[in-house]
């Protein structure tokens, strides 16, 4: 048995470890904040302009798990449709990178910039490409981004594409412009890499459509 000390600290210490868990939730889980708070978001009034920054986070939590009604919530309240996190992210690179078809043409609609990239320039259709959810990808290229817009390494998403095996987009990257040549700022070209990786699938596809050094 616990001294009596001991049996208290137990009593006390239970409950807390409870609160805490809960609280640990409900930051790690944007479903588990959004339940919270969804009745207040959709009752917000198209002539009601929120403060900018005042719904972040249910913003970008709505991006991660797809919830199309909170977004349009927040849109017709005014919240700025290209906001971005601390680490660049928007709520359309969200929704692209976690595989939302809904809420990233919700999105497109109406009106975000699909071409803005995060603190490392990479774009929604960068993240498309390295979760390999090429239906997103092939939705983002519709859009009027330059095809060869680059990272801050220097990368396009040609680069993406071969660089995570993503062969069967290269085709339709090609038709649109992509330079299969491209060099970044390393001074490699998306063949270069494939050799250097040793991926003979990926160098072979990039000399198919054009790629030489």
């Amino acid at each position: 048995m616990f001294p009596r000390r001991q049996r208290l600290t137990a009593r006390i210490g239970f409950p807390v470890l409870l609160i805490l868990a809960g609280l640990a939730s409900y930051f790690c889980f944007p479903r588990l904040r959004l339940a919270a708070h969804a009745s207040q978001l959709q009752s917000l009034s198209e002539l009601q302009e929120v403060d900018a920054h005042r719904y972040d986070q249910e913003w970008f939590d709505a991006a991660r798990v797809g919830r199309v009604d909170i977004l349009s919530a927040l849109y017709y309240a005014h919240y700025p449709l290209d906001a971005k996190t601390p680490a660049g992210y928007t709520a359309l690179i969200l929704a692209a990178y976690d595989e939302h078809p809904a809420a990233l043409a919700y999105l497109l609609l109406a009106g975000a910039n699909p071409c803005l990239g995060d603190r490392n320039g990479n774009t929604a259709l960068m993240g498309a490409l390295y979760k390999g959810e090429l239906t997103i990808a092939r939705r983002l290229l519709k859009t009027r981004c330059p095809i060869d817009q680059m990272n801050n390494a220097g990368e396009t998403a040609l680069s993406f594409a071969a660089l995570f095996g993503r062969l069967d987009i290269l085709p339709a990257l090609v038709a649109l412009g992509a330079d299969p040549n491209h060099v970044d700022a390393r001074g490699d070209t998306a063949l270069v890499i494939a050799r250097k990786q040793g991926n003979a699938q990926a160098a072979a596809a990039l000399r198919k459509l054009g790629a030489t050094h």
